[in-house]
């Protein structure tokens, strides 16, 4: 199964690549191909320490774990997409990391927005026995 799902992305890619590259010519693609491979490996090896900011806003509740887990997958799936050579793969691998940005943007907003209705639902009081001052 996995191998026919290859030769479909591959099929695909072609199609998508090969007008692409007739269009702005042999140098430009190389120089598309090479310039989104350096982003994808860049991307991917600042992944652990994305990591850690991530763990670090779990660990405060500024992040849950749900989200975290399924934007980091799709920001990896996102810069592999980025390192192989093709037009489709990069259009779906920056359309992913865009993707996991706008979660994790999402999540911070959100939960933002929940710490602050609950601070507002809090109310400050100070109880007076009068029995205790007799």
């Amino acid at each position: 199964m996995r191998g026919i799902l290859f030769l479909i992305y591959l099929f695909v890619e072609i199609v998508v690549t090969l007008p692409f590259a007739y269009g702005i010519g042999a140098l430009y693609t190389f120089l598309e191909i090479v310039l989104s491979a350096l982003i994808g490996i860049t991307i991917l090896f600042n992944t652990p320490f994305k990591l850690q900011e991530s763990f670090q806003k779990i660990v405060m509740n500024r992040l849950s774990l749900s989200t975290f887990s399924l934007a980091s997958t799709i920001r990896v799936l996102g810069s592999f997409l980025l390192i192989l050579p093709g037009f489709f793969g990069d259009l779906v691998g920056i359309i992913l990391l865009i993707m996991s940005a706008v979660m994790l943007i999402g999540d911070k907003i959100s939960r933002g927005k929940n710490n602050n209705k609950n601070s507002e639902d809090i109310i400050d009081v100070e109880i007076i026995d009068d029995n205790s001052r007799k």
